[in-house]
């Protein structure tokens, strides 16, 4: 019998604003946005027969890359079903947490896609074949990666 990856995503956004105390009316509230007035979301599965797994994944365990990894980046082919890139909220090769200037930086050639704070994950569907790499936004810190399918 194959192994067939069967990967599902899904994201969901709610886009809040904060709305400012008026005396004898009401307190500081958070709100939903006005214009848009509604959670965002939508999911998905990916069917991919290459039951390859990278990142650092042994045995339901993840070794974390630096954020500080310049040019050797993660490197992926058209073959890849799903990309997982979550900032550990861990300093690089610690058990000590990050301070809210350490992010990941996610860039594609010198273009950042992505900024990471502690916590944060992204998922990319079916990625074209790229090179993405990290830079950090102050210390270095734990990347973890799951490329399914390569």
């Amino acid at each position: 019998m194959a192994f067939v990856n069967k990967p599902n995503f899904a994201v969901s956004v709610t886009p809040k604003g904060t709305l400012a105390e008026a005396n004898n009316d009401n307190q500081e509230m958070i709100v939903i946005h006005e214009n848009v007035r509604k959670s965002l979301g939508g999911s998905g599965e990916i069917t991919g027969n290459d039951n390859t797994i990278d990142g650092g994944w042994v045995d339901g365990v993840n070794t974390a890359i630096t954020s500080n990894n310049g040019s050797h980046g993660i490197t992926f082919d058209a073959a890849v079903n799903l990309l997982y890139i979550k900032h550990t909220g861990l300093l690089f090769g610690t058990t000590t947490a990050c301070a809210d200037a350490d992010t990941i930086q996610i860039k594609h050639d010198t273009d950042t896609i992505a900024e990471l704070k502690s916590g944060e994950a992204i998922v990319l569907p079916r990625p074209s074949a790229l090179v993405l790499t990290f830079a950090s936004g102050s210390a270095h810190v734990g990347v973890e990666v799951c490329c399914i399918g390569t």
